[in-house]
């Protein structure tokens, strides 16, 4: 008996619908998204921004004085990332002086920065960023106010622009001071510079390597300590943006 012939197979051609039914179907959902992200409500992003801030600050634990550099578990200013490049090479003192102060200008306000930086200028190390370590610090405390940071912020974003070697020095009044915390102006001092370091090198990723924190205590006052106003000269953060290593002994 002869056996029968199977009948071929007739082949799908339409076997690609599949695959551009799902193609579409990821297309649609790709839109989808793009357009949902643009509609988005700025007040709930913010919101979800800041409790990530928060979050990130309370979570790592820097430690040093209480393992944290901020006096508040509320902080929430945003960091902007880091760019590049001031003072420029080549530039003379004067220059480089005008140069840090353009930068300055342009992301602090001049209110801002009447109240948070004392004075720049240039010597023949570099360029010096004096700040008020009454607008940063409590009398007796290393740890940065919370109204300071937004403006702390704006000083960083200048300073990680610079591939220079930054030194950072806390000084103090010759007001004596005896706590649990700092049995005297030495360790006091010492603390706050440590603190902006800190704060550079963990929020805004500047190496390690490139940071100097000295405590003068009340050694190399500006002026005579002899009045209110003059101690509040003299207590203060001096960042100086190193322009020759080998006069510092670097």
């Amino acid at each position: 008996m002869a056996k029968k012939k199977h009948e071929e197979e007739h082949e799908n051609h339409e076997r690609w619908l599949v695959s551009y039914a799902d193609f579409i179907t990821l297309l649609f959902a790709f839109f989808t998204v793009l357009y949902a992200t643009s509609q988005h409500d700025v007040s709930k992003a913010q919101e979800f921004q800041r409790s990530i801030q928060k979050a990130f600050r309370s979570f790592i634990d820097f430690g040093g004085l209480l393992g944290k550099f901020v006096d508040t578990n509320e902080a929430t200013q945003l960091i902007p990332p880091p760019i590049d490049v001031v003072p420029q090479e080549g530039l003379g003192p004067k220059e480089a002086q005008e140069e840090v102060e353009r930068q300055f200008d342009k992301e602090l306000g001049e209110d801002e920065e009447k109240k948070m930086i004392e004075e720049i200028h240039a010597d023949t190390v570099g360029v010096r960023v004096s700040l008020a370590s009454s607008s940063f610090f409590d009398s007796g405390s290393a740890l940065i106010k919370e109204e300071a940071l937004p403006a702390l912020d704006k000083i960083a974003k200048v300073l990680s622009r610079t591939t220079k070697r930054l030194i950072v020095e806390g000084h103090t009044d010759n007001q004596a001071i005896k706590s649990k915390q700092f049995p005297s102006n030495w360790e006091l001092s010492s603390a706050r510079a440590s603190t902006i370091v800190r704060y550079l090198i963990m929020l805004y990723n500047i190496p390690p390597s490139r940071f100097i924190a000295v405590g003068y205590a009340d050694q190399h006052p500006l002026v005579k300590n002899d009045s209110p106003e003059n101690r509040s000269k003299n207590r203060r953060i001096d960042i100086l943006i190193v322009g020759d290593e080998k006069k510092v002994g670097l």
